[in-house]
């Protein structure tokens, strides 16, 4: 079966296209182009580890993970952190991932399960020989040759210990990613919800409320400009938003990495 990359990132300018063009180019060398596919790019919002941290899991759940390596390239801003290290590895249904110690795959080692994990390179990290776009130069030809030989010993400089990863913490409740319709994805699952067609719920964010929203099926059971909690289409996930409003996240001032409860009334 062909291997693939998919691609999740921060930099959504010309830097998108240069991350295509470094694996591609990356890809023929090894004469692996025909071998190895190269996926629809995943553009997430700056500096978002939530962000990448969903998306990667979202994704995990559809394509087939013996196939898949995941590169991750999203820059925190956190330069300074005792962690810093550039790592790949395997989980144990099979996917292959390539990318910073940020705490991007946190989601992912937790629901599959880390089977291998290494660090690959600490070439220009830091002083006079940094190395200004690490996902160009460094990542993306360490995920093309990951994904082609499918052996984390072509890749690998040094062991890297699990204790040293770097674990992104997102409580219950958590807003996790807001589409282009403004909708939240809420880290929460119906299932816990245990709502029925019709109930109410006070939105609380960060502990006060900001809302009253109606639980329903589907948002079009609603009348426009009304606030609707349903099971939304990832992972099972909470989902929030104002009907026919594209900016119901704005509108209810939530952000990625907000807290949010749903209370009853």
């Amino acid at each position: 079966m062909k291997q693939k990359i998919l691609v999740i990132t921060d930099c959504v300018d010309i830097a998108a296209d240069e991350l295509y063009a470094t694996l591609k180019t990356e890809l023929e060398k090894m004469n692996a182009d025909e071998m190895v596919e190269i996926l629809p790019i995943v553009k997430i919002r700056e500096f978002s580890i939530i962000d990448a941290d969903f998306c990667a899991r979202l994704l995990a759940e559809i394509y087939n993970p013996k196939t898949l390596t995941i590169l991750t390239v999203a820059n925190p801003l956190n330069t300074a952190t005792k962690k810093r290290a550039r790592i790949a590895g395997r989980l144990k249904n099979g996917i292959k991932f390539v990318g910073a110690n940020t705490g991007a795959f946190t989601w992912l080692i937790k629901d599959f399960g880390l089977s291998e994990l290494c660090e690959t390179s600490r070439d220009g990290l830091k002083g006079k020989n940094f190395i200004s776009f690490g996902g160009k130069y460094v990542h993306a030809p360490i995920a093309a040759k990951f994904a082609f030989t499918d052996d984390i010993e072509s890749v690998k400089t040094a062991v890297f210990n699990k204790s040293d990863l770097t674990e992104l913490v997102t409580e219950k409740g958590t807003v996790v990613y807001i589409d282009n319709f403004g909708v939240s994805k809420i880290k929460l699952l119906d299932s816990e919800l245990r709502a029925k067609q019709g109930d109410v719920f006070k939105i609380l964010l960060n502990d006060k409320i900001i809302d009253k929203a109606t639980y329903c099926h589907s948002m079009k059971e609603l009348s426009d400009g009304e606030t609707a909690i349903y099971k939304g289409s990832s992972l099972g996930l909470v989902e929030i938003g104002i009907v026919r409003e594209l900016q119901s996240a704005q509108k209810l001032s939530i952000s990625v990495g907000d807290i949010i409860k749903l209370v009853k009334e």
